[in-house]
């Protein structure tokens, strides 16, 4: 079964695609005034207004694909981006989070070399 889209729930839907839009490098896919959808490698990243978000654990975490990590992660703290934790390095490849403008969480992965 394949995922139709990974949605957030954001209070200011203009801030939340702006802030995707730097982070992603690419325009919205849908772009209407309480939905936005952004389309990666045939997956969708929606965000939807909401009035207020009720927790910062609330929501789906997506990974996007990090190669060279360390690049990656240096290019969104460089943007301002927040990091949440510290990057962490598994059998199963490397992850940082991060969080965005309402403080929803996202993340890096880079799978490990074989």
């Amino acid at each position: 079964m394949n995922i139709a889209f990974v949605s957030y729930s954001v209070t200011d839907l203009n801030r939340a695609v702006r802030f995707y839009q730097k982070v992603l490098g690419i325009e919205p896919l849908i772009l209407r005034e309480d939905w936005a959808e952004f389309k990666l490698d045939g997956q969708r990243l929606a965000l939807q207004k909401v009035k207020t978000v009720q927790s910062e654990n609330s929501g789906a975490t997506i990974y996007f694909i990090a190669n060279p990590f360390e690049d990656c992660v240096d290019r969104l703290q460089t943007l301002g981006v927040t990091v949440f934790g510290s990057p962490e390095v598994h059998s199963y490849g490397k992850l940082a989070r991060f969080k965005d403008p309402d403080g929803n969480i996202f993340g890096l992965y880079e799978p490990p070399i074989k």
